[in-house]
């Protein structure tokens, strides 16, 4: 006969064996990451983006997205929460298996180029891309880089100053164009000159219920200026209208010829609220 003790040795084993199997695995830490990865135009598969469920991952785009273009091959595993402007924001909805690749397609776009390019969602251990920045390739991004700032002209260094009365014909006359306002409202624009010195200036007015509006992207496509939209820089007496708002917008303006066709684009973004000027030839 076995001892009393021996024999509930067994027992305890097997229950010692039972909690230790369920007992739940301590939860990995994941650490938060920031990055930043360059896009490859075309099918081939630009960086590794390492998500996971409870955790958001924010893609910070160099270059404005096209509107539709974002999309997840798998969305019933990882929700795309908004792709507007610049930023796409990913919500895994499920841990990936080891292995396992979702692709997420984006276009992107600049001046009157854009580029398709594929980022890859893929699980990790313990590290997650909380805030990831998308740069262009190299090439593209000296294409859209800035010019050298030029300096002011006396003409717009005048209306900026808020010594001439806007829209009176003082130094200048409306501009004929087609206006379409889109997300704010505007009036006819205007056309000052002093000399060889040409500035356009637009009245806006930031409707009471919208946000706070600032003036970022200017694209002006004509013929006579070659195949591709020209960026033109943007200046206002103050940086935004808030809500409720007016002002106006000013640009040198490049054309001597009052009758040149012409389409210019004062946005807020890509995409986004802002003005459109359009004129025919004659």
């Amino acid at each position: 006969m076995f001892p009393a003790f021996l024999r509930r040795v067994p027992v305890l084993a097997v229950l010692v064996a039972v909690e230790v199997w369920a007992r739940p695995e301590p939860e990995t830490v994941r650490v938060m990451k920031a990055r930043e990865v360059v896009l490859r135009e075309g099918p081939e598969e630009s960086a590794e983006l390492r998500v996971h469920p409870g955790f958001l991952t924010t893609l910070a785009f160099e270059s404005g997205l096209v509107p539709g273009s974002v999309k997840v091959e798998a969305p019933e595993r990882v929700r795309l929460l908004g792709a507007e402007g610049r930023v796409v924001v990913l919500e895994p909805l499920v841990e990936l298996a080891e292995g396992e690749r979702v692709r997420l397609w984006v276009t992107v776009t600049w001046g009157g180029a854009s580029m398709h390019a594929v980022l890859v969602l893929v699980p990790h251990p313990s590290e997650v891309d909380g805030q990831v920045r998308v740069l262009l390739p190299e090439k593209h991004a000296q294409a859209m880089a800035p010019t050298e700032p030029r300096a002011q002209s006396e003409l717009l260094k005048l209306l900026l100053s808020g010594a001439v009365e806007l829209g009176e014909r003082l130094v200048g006359n409306q501009l004929w164009a087609t206006l379409l306002p889109e997300g704010v409202d505007a009036k006819a624009p205007w056309l000052y000159r002093m000399g060889r010195q040409r500035v356009l200036a637009i009245p806006i007015h930031n409707p009471e219920e919208s946000v706070p509006w600032e003036p970022r992207v200017v694209r002006l496509t004509s013929a006579s200026l070659g195949p591709k939209p020209v960026a033109l820089p943007i200046h206002m007496r103050a940086p935004r209208l808030m809500p409720g708002e007016s002002g106006w917008v000013f640009m040198e303006w490049p054309f001597k010829d009052e009758t040149v066709a012409f389409r210019l684009e004062v946005r807020e973004r890509e995409a986004g609220r802002g003005v459109r000027l359009e004129r025919e030839g004659r």
